[in-house]
């Protein structure tokens, strides 16, 4: 057999100049969005168009009994109904991107689509952001359950917050359930729980249930209990030192009807999404453009606002707990 030199070209041979080092694949990886709940647990309202920018919501307090006898034959004093308002603003939030035409002829990928999708989620993120904002603003004594050092998110603290809940007649969503908005580590806590009682013990009783556990966590729906459908974010917001020094403690809601309203004006819809479809225009030459340099621009724009119920006693609850894997 003929034996033969090492070849003399290769991939490395530096006189061949015009070789392509790398090749750029054209789709792009998936990046990593959050789940966006918070504007799902709330009620909507709409402000008309040219009605001003402050929406004020009313509700009737309730009656309490009466519990003193009527004198035969005498009228008596009539009563009057009470009524509590509350009032919020509506403010403006938008931004947008515009592109170059030499950059859409150039880039490797649909480039505005691309961008419009990371657009989308920002305006959705901002919509779940001051969403939860509003739920922390309206947190009260009434609302809070804030659990100790190494007590963790349990079964036994979800039936607590829904009868909480129903101890002051709070009503569940039109659904039957109240809405519950969690973090996957604090999940993790109650999903885990073995003790008597506790999620694994209520589960391994029935194949239902055994199914479940074995399936695990579908989406972001963690677990119907007690009443509430848990639904999985990152997007909670969390407390440094709590329950004590050197700790992140996590909030966990549990909702009830008629807890926030939220309000857009007019025709703006705000979507129940991880999404916005945003307005994206392709551009022909104008007066301040006439070269058409700028080829296209995508931006959202919408009016919103949050407001909790006008009666005094809150239809939601905040649990505050540290979790075992933070």
């Amino acid at each position: 057999m003929a034996n033969y030199s090492p070849a003399s070209v290769t991939t490395a041979t530096t006189s061949l100049t015009h070789l392509a080092s790398v090749w750029y694949d054209k789709v792009a990886v998936e990046n990593l969005k959050a789940n966006l709940p918070f504007l799902a647990a709330t009620e909507r309202k709409v402000l008309p168009q040219r009605s001003g920018k402050t929406i004020q919501i009313f509700g009737y307090q309730v009656f309490g009994p009466n519990t003193v006898p009527g004198t035969e034959g005498t009228v008596g004093s009539g009563i009057a109904p009470t009524t509590a308002t509350a009032q919020t603003v509506l403010n403006q939030y938008f931004d947008y991107m515009s592109f170059s035409d030499i950059l859409i002829e150039t880039a490797i990928d649909p480039i505005v689509e691309n961008a419009a999708r990371e657009m989308g989620y920002r305006a959705a993120l901002t919509v779940n952001s001051l969403t939860a904002s509003a739920f922390e603003a309206a947190t009260v004594t009434a609302t809070n359950i804030d659990l100790g050092d190494n007590e963790f998110f349990s079964a036994a603290t979800a039936r607590q917050a829904v009868m909480s809940l129903r101890g002051v007649n709070a009503k569940p969503k039109s659904d039957g359930l109240f809405f519950g908005v969690i973090h996957p580590f604090v999940a993790f806590d109650l999903i885990n729980d073995n003790t008597s009682g506790g999620v694994i013990d209520i589960l391994k009783h029935t194949q239902q249930g055994q199914d479940e556990l074995m399936r695990g966590v579908q989406g972001y729906r963690v677990i119907e209990l007690s009443g509430v459908r848990y639904i999985e974010t990152t997007t909670v917001p969390t407390y440094s030192n709590y329950p004590s020094s050197g700790k992140t403690g996590y909030a966990t809601y549990v909702v009830g009807q008629d807890a926030l309203f939220t309000v857009s004006l007019g025709a703006t819809a705000i979507p129940d999404q991880n999404n916005f479809n945003l307005i994206t225009r392709t551009w022909d030459p104008s007066v301040s453009d006439p070269a058409n340099v700028i080829g296209a621009s995508i931006a959202y724009n919408f009016k919103y606002a949050a407001v909790p119920r006008p009666n005094a006693v809150p239809t939601f609850r905040r649990v505050r707990s540290e979790s075992s894997i933070s």
